[in-house]
């Protein structure tokens, strides 16, 4: 059975997010995590869409939202030149939009879901990767087989969002790396096995 992981980055206090952004600039994470999601799928809540300002390149963006007439609409920017994706399994559940212009050579897809429970990862060749915001790690790291945590080794002050508790349901198996600002974090559900 295939499931989602979870790619996040916390600070020591737990914070990601403050103002609806990054509280830190580390350029090295950033790379880990494009190397990490290119290709694949991303799973986004709306605030965390809007904090990025546009769709993830050469990913397929999900976009977690309640209104999703209502991000469409607020987005004309992003939504407003491109056409409605007819076809795929999704149509039902999701209002889709393809972008072919973007980064040239590959096509990038937002779809805006409703639901996470809308989501079946089996539907996907590639993996999901969970990308937040703190709502939305709440709900999904209970269906993710993995969890690639960045901690940030400093304490962040103004914090509003939070990685919620995940030690008791996952146990570490690897660093992946260790540099002076921050260490990347290999954890795997004790329950879920991809």
């Amino acid at each position: 059975m295939k499931h989602f992981k979870a790619i996040a980055a916390m600070s020591l206090n737990r914070v990601i997010g403050a103002g609806n952004a990054i509280p830190w600039h580390l350029p090295e994470d950033f790379k880990w995590f494009k190397k990490a999601t290119m290709g694949n799928v991303v799973v986004m809540g709306r605030k965390t869409f809007e904090s990025i300002g546009k769709p993830l390149p050469n990913r397929k963006n999900l976009v977690l939202t309640r209104h999703p007439q209502r991000l469409i609409k607020s987005h004309p920017e992003i939504f407003g030149g491109y056409h409605e994706w007819r076809g795929g399994k999704f149509l039902k559940r999701a209002y889709q939009f393809h972008f072919t212009k973007l980064e040239g050579k590959s096509a990038t897809d937002i779809l805006i879901f409703k639901s996470l429970d809308k989501l079946d990862p089996a539907e996907f060749p590639n993996d999901i990767f969970i990308c937040g915001g703190a709502e939305i790690y709440a709900q999904a790291l209970p269906r993710c087989s993995d969890l690639y945590l960045t901690l940030v080794k400093r304490e962040i002050e103004g914090g509003d969002a939070f990685f919620p508790p995940f030690e008791d349901k996952f146990e570490l198996v690897e660093e992946l790396r260790d540099e002076p600002e921050f260490k990347i974090l290999h954890y795997r559900h004790k329950n879920l096995r991809q």
